[in-house]
């Protein structure tokens, strides 16, 4: 059984290079090492007024996102919180 990794972002902001270069990169490195949960943590991003529509859309945007980066659903997890 392998070890398990879970981590996520919120879906509040636009991402950018320092969320490429400190998370989704390294994601994508280890996911096939790992049994890996990444999450698009959209409750957390709720401690501050959302509009609901474009809430759901950067939870797309953050999805396609982690695929665009490498994270493949076929080896890892993608979740909405």
């Amino acid at each position: 059984m392998k070890a398990r990794v879970l981590s996520g972002v919120q879906p509040s902001g636009q991402l950018h290079l320092g969320n490429y270069l400190g998370a989704l990169k390294n994601w994508a490195e280890i996911q096939s090492n790992y049994e890996s949960i990444f999450c698009i943590v959209d409750l957390h991003a709720i401690t501050v007024y959302q509009d609901p529509k474009e809430l759901a859309e950067k939870i797309r945007e953050t999805a396609a996102l982690f695929i665009a980066a490498g994270i493949d659903p076929k080896e890892s997890s993608i979740v909405v919180q």
